[in-house]
């Protein structure tokens, strides 16, 4: 590497240092002494953009980031920098040619696809920003914002199943949103999904009782005759006989929906509502489980069902307390305490964890049915969780055993991977073996460890392409969004990861880590 590289890689890091604590008149003078070495270097066109913007000097922030991004248009950060000081300038005609410029080299973009959706959408153009966000949300996953951008303009241009779809999938993150409720009655009532309608307007009337117009929606549906027994009999029938059928599964959802109305501690019901919704809504499956554990305890598979399921939703923390609530009851079970341990691993607890891993490698005599991949999966976390607490020599020993027992195992692999990293082994060969343990579709705990190890290893990016690809899996937990916001924010794109943190918080309002991220950044 020639010494001006060299030199000026120096004053980048240096002057990075000054931006992180607000001192941007410290790091221009660093910038531009840099850029005097290696002229036209985008990574110092992009950081001298942020010094500027910094100090509100917009026109310069502009001139250096609008530079940055025509210099490498292939590195799509240096170009949102452009949009985010053009957007702050109020220049929509300059905004516009730049997304457009962008779009060219990166046409399926998120952030350069919203910018497209929302100028189609302030210039009344509703059929191309309900598009542009429906390739948003299909490519990329949606979030709470997007669908509350999009269920109205997928019912302004007239598809209103799709504007129902869109209300279903954002009820669960705004359910104290009484006019969302009294939509959805109203389009399930246009869809004749009587039962439904009633649910949703009910719901409404219960957050605003002067809501007139979701009374008298309310008062045409009439009530149901049917029995309780009749009502479970015949959601049971069809949950047994049909049951991939979508039309079957909805209408002994309704059913199930209309008896848990009349009786809301009725177990049965709640645990075939809870089948109903496990693939596409397991937070709510686990909710329904749950409720149904107060009211009869007594079945081990349902605690263990319903905390597999909270950690499906990517809720660990629900998930630690229905197991460890389990293992009162049912002491020892080692599919509570694999549950338990992964819960508080994903909670970023190793210290929470590892007893509930010791416990089972305790057990492991009086466990038959297990497997070699079992117990070295187990040895392997064993070292992953004593690596995390700082005890290296003991974390070794633990992968050692595990690889005796298994060194092909995914598990396997990616825990001692960690171990190897934190441990002192090599660390490109630790990040290696990591990627390449990763199976597809991976659990939300290796993709964390993955993330995790990427932003250790200072690859802001390829933890950002990780993360990205668990969270749209829609099992994503804390971890997942809080290593994503902080790849994110090393990548310049701070209001990003706030948003990130934020919809976090949202799912695990404790969560003391995304506090210390949100107030620290």
């Amino acid at each position: 590497m020639l010494p001006d590289t060299i030199r000026a890689q120096q004053l980048l890091v240096r002057s990075l240092t000054y931006l992180e604590v607000g001192q941007p008149d410290e790091a221009i003078p660093l910038l531009e002494e840099a850029l005097s070495l290696v002229p036209e270097e985008p990574a110092l066109l992009s950081a001298l953009a942020q010094a500027h913007r910094q100090q509100y000097d917009l026109n310069a922030a502009r001139f250096y980031a609008e530079k940055a991004c025509r210099q490498a248009p292939q590195e799509v950060s240096y170009c949102y920098e452009w949009l985010d000081v053009l957007e702050a300038s109020g220049e929509s005609s300059a905004l516009q040619e730049a997304v457009r410029f962008i779009r060219q080299h990166h046409p399926d973009d998120p952030v350069v696809l919203r910018w497209q959706a929302r100028w189609a959408h302030q210039h009344g153009d509703l059929v191309t920003a309900r598009q542009l966000y429906e390739q948003l949300r299909d490519r990329y996953g949606a979030d709470t914002s997007l669908n509350r951008t999009l269920w109205p303009l997928q019912l302004a241009t007239g598809d209103t199943l799709a504007a129902l779809q869109t209300l279903e999938a954002l009820l669960p993150f705004d359910a104290d949103n009484p006019e969302l409720w009294r939509t959805a009655g109203l389009l399930y009532f246009r869809r004749d999904a009587r039962e439904k309608a009633r649910w949703a307007l009910e719901r409404a009337l219960r957050l605003a009782p002067e809501d007139t117009a979701a009374a008298r929606l309310l008062a045409r549906l009439e009530p149901h005759p049917t029995t309780p027994a009749a009502l479970l009999a015949r959601a049971r029938h069809l949950i047994e006989q049909q049951p991939e059928d979508p039309q079957a599964r909805q209408e002994a959802r309704t059913l199930l929906q209309d008896l848990l109305r009349r009786d809301s501690t009725h177990v049965e019901a709640l645990r075939l509502l809870a089948r109903l919704y496990r693939d596409e809504r397991p937070d709510w499956s686990a909710e329904l489980l749950t409720r149904s554990l107060q009211y009869d305890p007594r079945d081990l598979s349902v605690w263990t069902t319903a905390a597999r399921t909270w950690l499906a939703a990517g809720m660990p923390r629900r998930g630690a307390e229905v197991a460890e609530e389990a293992l009162f009851l049912f002491p020892d079970q080692p599919p509570l305490l694999r549950l338990a341990a992964y819960a508080h691993l994903s909670l970023g607890r190793p210290d929470a964890a590892l007893p509930h891993v010791e416990t089972l490698l305790k057990l492991l005599p009086e466990w038959p049915e297990h497997t070699p991949e079992e117990a070295a999966e187990l040895h392997a976390l064993q070292g992953h969780l004593l690596a995390r607490l700082e005890r290296p020599d003991a974390a070794r020993e633990a992968c050692r055993q595990a690889r005796r027992l298994n060194t092909r195992a995914a598990a396997v692999r990616l825990h001692c991977a960690v171990v190897d990293w934190l441990a002192g082994g090599p660390q490109e060969t630790a990040l290696q073996e990591a990627r390449a343990a990763l199976p597809d579709p991976p659990e939300p705990w290796m993709s964390e460890a993955l993330g995790w190890l990427y932003l250790q290893a200072g690859r802001p990016e390829q933890a950002r392409s990780v993360l990205q690809q668990a969270l749209q899996s829609g099992h994503a937990g804390p971890l997942t969004y809080a290593y994503l916001g902080e790849a994110l924010a090393r990548l310049g794109r701070l209001d990003e990861a706030r948003r990130i943190w934020q919809e976090a918080l949202r799912k695990d309002p404790d969560n003391a880590y995304l506090h210390h991220l949100l107030t620290t950044h």
